[in-house]
């Protein structure tokens, strides 16, 4: 079955890494993210947790050394994943945990059944354009596909983050480059992070307004204009909002 020999990648591939606890945490090194992305067949997403929570305890109880988080789509298609393992450099790819072998048939028996498609895809964390976040539950991941060879983009936004910066902006999200990728994926994305869905209730200061309160109008709109010609015609910008499943994630070795 196809879904199924895909399937190996996120069974002993996707967690043979160490794993983060959150979807995007600060690291002073610029570490790698490895997200897996999972479409589930429409109606089986009760049997797909069953499965993936069956595959979380076979780990677990094999001893099996790392941790990721889950994240499940709030809008765009219903029943998409999210699988997040952290990564310190492409090297921990050449050591997948042996407790994922041991666990396959799990993968193959209790979740494969149960998906339509799998993809996988690594970011890198851009530290100089990020800001912190901790204990958050809810992220929206805005996405961009820069044009040409991404100069202009990586110069605009890295002037619009060292002025947030500097203003010391509440809310700047979490930056990443996604390495490698085709048309369907974007080249740079930012993680803003709210506690829960209520927070999004709240009033927030936009980059936007945040920009002109602090260089003025006229320099901001010079700022935004030059970030919207940085990006592709044909595929700019696109959002999902996401929430953390956590009886499917493994915050700790000890879950």
């Amino acid at each position: 079955m196809k879904a199924t020999h895909t399937l190996l990648v996120l069974g002993v591939c996707a967690v043979a890494v160490v794993g983060s606890p959150v979807f995007a945490q600060q690291d002073n090194g610029g570490h790698m993210l490895q997200i897996t992305r999972v479409e589930v067949k429409f109606g089986h997403v009760s049997k797909f947790r069953d499965g993936m929570q069956a595959w979380k305890t076979c780990y677990t109880e094999n001893d099996g050394p790392n941790t990721w988080s889950a994240w499940n789509n709030v809008d765009g298609r219903a029943g998409v994943f999210h699988l997040v393992s952290l990564m310190e450099n492409w090297a921990m790819l050449d050591s997948p945990a042996e407790a994922g072998r041991e666990c396959w048939p799990v993968i193959e028996e209790e979740v494969a059944p149960h998906v339509s498609s799998v993809s996988t895809s690594h970011a890198r964390q851009m530290p100089a354009w990020s800001g912190e976040a901790e204990g958050y539950e809810v992220v929206r991941l805005h996405q961009f596909r820069a044009a040409g060879n991404g100069r202009q983009f990586r110069e605009v936004v890295g002037e619009i983050t060292s002025i947030l910066k500097e203003a010391e902006f509440q809310h700047l999200g979490e930056w990443y480059r996604v390495d490698g990728g085709d048309s369907r994926r974007p080249n740079y994305f930012v993680v803003e992070h709210y506690d829960n869905f209520a927070a999004m209730d709240e009033e927030r200061t936009s980059p936007y307004r945040a920009l002109v309160d602090a260089v003025g109008e006229e320099r901001a709109d010079a700022l935004w204009e030059q970030f919207g010609n940085s990006l592709r015609d044909d595929w700019e910008y696109s959002s999902e909002l996401l929430r953390r499943v956590d009886e499917l994630s493994r915050m700790s070795v000890d879950d």
